[in-house]
């Protein structure tokens, strides 16, 4: 019975609909019209009038246009920003894949871009210089490899390159460093061992005056630094962390520390380094921190190390190695390296650089065969504003002919003898002056003798004698430090030197004192000027040592340098002061 109510009502529809007339899609007021017929639930019949137990059935809606166009509209919105929506996803995903892909596959100059600036960093160091002397004499370099004429060479200038370094530092990890530092210095020398530097001893006299030869004058590189380092020695140790131990040519426990401690390295050279102490030798050493309380303050800063008797730019002969360490204390802790009250000590222990089969050899002057020590004690104090540090120095065989005559020397002890020899042995002879003749001693044209007021040969043997013996002893005292002038880029610094090169010596000609005493200006960060004066004085007034007097002490008379030297033991060997050097220098350092 369902069935035929539903077979009667669609018959009825489409009945209907076939009575209507085609509706064009503009007609919106037919489109809008609704039918409604009635059905009788009983029977299923479809009527087009209400009657009993007939209920109504509407076919079809109302429709309203602009709705439809609206939904239409709306839809095809909804669509579009669908799809827009998916677009942008999908080439966001696909943006993101892409810079993981170029992440990945980055090119190589990047990498090698990024590695430089970690692993790689480049510094600079220049030290230049004009001086005037307004009096030369014999005297150690004041700078590195400055030399100058000795005596009767009056306002001798010059403007000059001390040290420039090119630092290249490499740190493949974290725990290590390699360093490389080339060196350009001036070489010095003479062209032929027959040919002296100058001759400069002034016109009343015809001596010579020379320095040791390095060469032609010409700039050359050698290296000044070249060690690698492991920086993590105690990183399990929390009270030592940031230890460190280096292997190579490197800087020694003492020379660089203190030149920092000064400040003006650019200036003149530190007391060790002014008398013998190179300040870079090849071998081991650990340095660093203490730290005790659990805190950062610094109360104890160590150095300690092994190394050649030579120095970096020394070929090394010994058969034993020297051995230096430092120990500071900071007794308040220091917050910042230097800072506060410190107290320094510092020893070395080695011996001459010369081969086993020649450290065997008897011989009375000990010279380079001999061992050599070296003792510092130091009580500074810094601050930001200054700073001031007294140091006593002790050594033994520490202090040589080389090192008198680095910067300048008599030609005598470079192996040419100076001034015109004597070639007559008479009474009247300057040598034999006031002393009778006993046939120790004679002149011939062969084996001439030294004239002694005309010439540095007998002084020059006694110097020998007196620093070279295998038993001298050395003693100093320095004193050294600067003062930052506040709201100002100026600062004043100075340091004095007292040394006595053989204190056994009751009255040695060579004791002096040393002084300089400047201003400097910073400019920047990087670069600085300084004007000062440098002195070397020789304080003791002039006198002469006899023959006999001076043999207790290593002179042996004999032939030196091809001439024979006085022998009579009551004959006074005059004039052995050196004289005094007085200069001006004008100082700038660049430092990046």
């Amino acid at each position: 019975m369902k069935g035929k109510k539903k077979l009667a009502v669609l018959l009825a529809a489409w009945a209907l609909l076939c009575g209507t007339r085609e509706l064009s899609a503009q007609d919106t007021s037919t489109a809008s019209k609704s039918t409604t017929l009635w059905v009788d639930e009983t029977t299923g019949q479809v009527f087009i009038r209400p009657g009993h137990g007939r209920v109504p059935m509407t076919i079809g809606s109302p429709l309203d246009a602009a709705k439809i166009e609206q939904k239409v509209e709306d839809s095809t919105n909804a669509k579009i920003q669908a799809a827009m929506a998916r677009a942008q996803t999908e080439q966001r995903l696909r943006d993101e894949e892409l810079s993981k892909r170029v992440d990945q596959m980055e090119p190589a100059w990047r990498n090698y871009l990024a590695n430089w600036q970690d692993k790689f960093r480049v510094g600079a160091l220049f030290y230049g210089n004009y001086r005037f002397y307004s009096l030369t004499g014999f005297q150690p370099q004041e700078l590195t490899q400055l030399t100058n004429p000795g005596p009767g060479n009056n306002n001798y200038n010059s403007f000059d390159i001390s040290r420039t370094y090119l630092n290249f530092y490499f740190f493949p990890t974290k725990d290590w460093t390699l360093r490389l530092t080339p060196n350009l210095y001036k070489t010095i020398g003479c062209q032929t061992s027959a040919t002296p530097c100058s001759n400069n001893l002034g016109k009343s006299t015809a001596g010579s005056t020379s320095f040791g030869s390095n060469l032609d004058g010409n700039f050359g590189v050698r290296m000044k630094y070249a060690y690698v380092q492991y920086n993590s020695l105690w990183k399990d140790v929390p009270i030592m962390r940031g230890g460190t131990v280096t292997l190579g040519e490197i800087p020694n426990p003492l020379v660089a520390w203190e030149e920092d401690l000064y400040g003006y390295r650019f200036v003149n050279l530190t007391p060790w380094n002014y008398y013998s102490l190179s300040s870079t030798q090849v071998g081991i050493s650990m340095e660093g921190p203490v730290r005790l309380l659990g805190g950062e303050k610094t109360y104890l800063d160590y150095g300690l190390g092994v190394y050649n008797n030579g120095s970096f730019h020394a070929f090394e002969q010994s058969e034993n190695k020297q051995v230096m360490g430092r120990l500071t204390a900071y007794p308040f802790g220091a917050d910042w390296r230097f800072q506060g009250l410190g107290l320094t000590g510092f020893y070395d222990y080695g011996y001459g650089n010369t081969t086993p089969d020649n450290m065997d050899v008897p011989t009375t002057l000990k010279a380079t065969n001999a061992h050599f020590e070296r003792i510092a004690a130091l009580l500074h104090y810094s601050t930001p504003l200054w700073n001031l540090a007294g140091e006593f120095d002790y050594g033994q065989n520490a202090f040589n002919l080389a090192n008198l005559f680095s910067g300048d020397g008599p030609s005598d002890a470079f192996g040419i003898a100076s001034g015109t020899g004597i070639a007559a042995n008479n009474p009247g002879s300057q040598v034999l002056t006031g002393a009778p003749l006993t046939g120790k001693f004679s002149c011939s044209t062969s084996t001439p003798c030294y004239n002694v007021f005309g010439s540095y040969g007998a002084q020059t043997a006694v110097y020998r004698a007196i620093l070279q013996n295998g038993r001298e002893r050395n003693i100093g005292v320095d004193f050294f430090g600067h003062f930052n002038i506040p709201d100002t880029k100026l600062s004043v610094f100075g340091m004095f030197q007292w040394f006595m090169p053989n204190d056994n010596i009751a009255k040695n000609p060579l004791d002096f004192q040393r002084f300089v005493v400047g201003i400097a200006y910073q400019f920047n960060e990087y670069l600085r000027f300084a004007i000062d004066s440098q002195n070397t004085l020789f304080y003791h007034n002039q006198f002469g040592i006899p023959v006999g007097t001076a043999e207790s002490f290593g002179y042996t008379p004999g032939t030196f340098n091809g001439r024979q030297l006085p022998s009579l033991k009551n004959f006074t060997i005059p004039n052995l002061v050196p004289r005094d050097t007085h200069a001006i220098f004008a100082n700038v350092e660049f430092a990046y």
